[in-house]
């Protein structure tokens, strides 16, 4: 299944329910609400980091059965490139709000690879 939809956070809710959807109708047996955590957390990233919040860009995720019991997602984006050796998350002793989000996507994920495309963008790909 591919997922094509704008960089704009008010789309998260439908992403969410698409995987959700996604996982049901191919009866993968998986914790469902750690997947659109994990999802959730790295699309917020493309927005705030690669698009800088330009609602209007395109975002694709596309979403396919491994097994019964684990699946790959890539999430592809076409903007600003982050360095890879500093996409990480803060220290998770620093208390305070937000910066988590790679600890989450990590901790979830079984597997978790950013690769940079010539072209634009980063292409993110987690199996869970």
């Amino acid at each position: 299944m591919i997922l094509e939809f704008n960089s704009d956070p008010a789309e998260l809710k439908n992403v969410r329910q698409k995987v959700a959807d996604f996982c049901s109708d191919n009866l993968i047996k998986v914790n469902i609400l750690n997947i659109k955590l994990a999802i959730d957390e790295a699309v917020q990233n493309i927005i705030r980091y690669a698009y800088k919040f330009d609602k209007t860009k395109k975002i694709i995720i596309k979403l396919e059965k491994i097994s019964a019991d684990s699946f790959k997602v890539e999430i592809r984006d076409f903007g600003q490139q982050v360095p890879i050796d500093q996409i990480k998350h803060r220290a998770l002793d620093d208390i305070k709000p937000g910066g988590l989000g790679v600890h989450f996507i990590k901790s979830i994920s079984k597997e978790m690879t950013y690769e940079h495309k010539d072209e634009a963008g980063t292409l993110l790909t987690l199996v869970f």
